[in-house]
């Protein structure tokens, strides 16, 4: 099946059942209590300097949620990928922030543009520069 008819049933399969949103918090420590009960680790090396790291994303309206991002250590830590959490009755996803936002119940402009920090500190992102702050 290629990416683009994986994508088609992702989307079919959204809307027919629509995910529940993990976040939305007022608090960033719910974010990180999600993320600390997902078994992955907080630091997942990729390829070629490629890494998913679990990070929690403040947006624009002062909301937190938990997601996992993917940088790109050759760019200087640069976001190539955002992937935000649901719930189903079993376990927990992850939805690419392109896809999953229009499932979240804010606007755009409460949404973006967001911030974030991962959990844990990444050698070679110059971009979280005064982590564990809010980049």
């Amino acid at each position: 099946m290629t990416n683009q008819n994986q994508t088609m049933d992702l989307l079919k399969q959204l809307k027919e059942n629509p995910p529940k949103v993990i976040g939305g918090y007022k608090r960033q420590g719910w974010a990180v209590k999600i993320l600390d009960s997902m078994s992955n680790d907080s630091v997942e090396q990729e390829e070629d300097r490629i890494v998913t790291a679990k990070a929690v994303i403040e947006a624009n309206d002062k909301t937190y949620y938990p997601a996992f991002l993917t940088l790109d250590l050759n760019k200087n830590g640069q976001i190539i990928g955002a992937y935000f959490v649901t719930e189903d009755d079993e376990h927990y996803n992850l939805i690419p922030f392109e896809i999953i936002k229009d499932y979240i119940n804010k606007t755009e402009a409460e949404l973006l543009p967001f911030k974030y920090r991962t959990l844990e500190k990444i050698d070679g992102d110059g971009i979280q520069v005064n982590w564990p702050e809010f980049t």
